[in-house]
């Protein structure tokens, strides 16, 4: 398949593979084309399925403390390194 590019979009995938990122303007474009598939994918709810899900969320109670649940997980690997060493 050949397409042509603007200026611009080839510029853009010079500057990425110039990063080192990828290897080649074909993996730039299909990584590019996989975000693409990723974003419109996201956006994929039934009408009112957001809300609901927020609802759903909002109404299954307290909120944990992110901290406070990474410090358990810490503690807990803390343990089983210890327990094994």
């Amino acid at each position: 398949m050949d397409i042509a590019l603007s200026a611009d979009s080839k510029k853009l995938i010079d500057e990425r593979v110039n990063s080192g990122k990828y290897a080649s303007p074909e993996d730039v474009v299909t990584a590019a084309l996989h975000a693409l598939e990723n974003d419109e994918r996201a956006g994929e709810f039934d009408p009112g399925e957001w809300d609901r899900l927020l609802a759903e969320g909002e109404s299954s109670g307290q909120p944990l403390d992110g901290e406070a649940v990474l410090q358990e997980l810490r503690d807990l690997r803390s343990h089983k390194q210890n327990k094994a060493g």
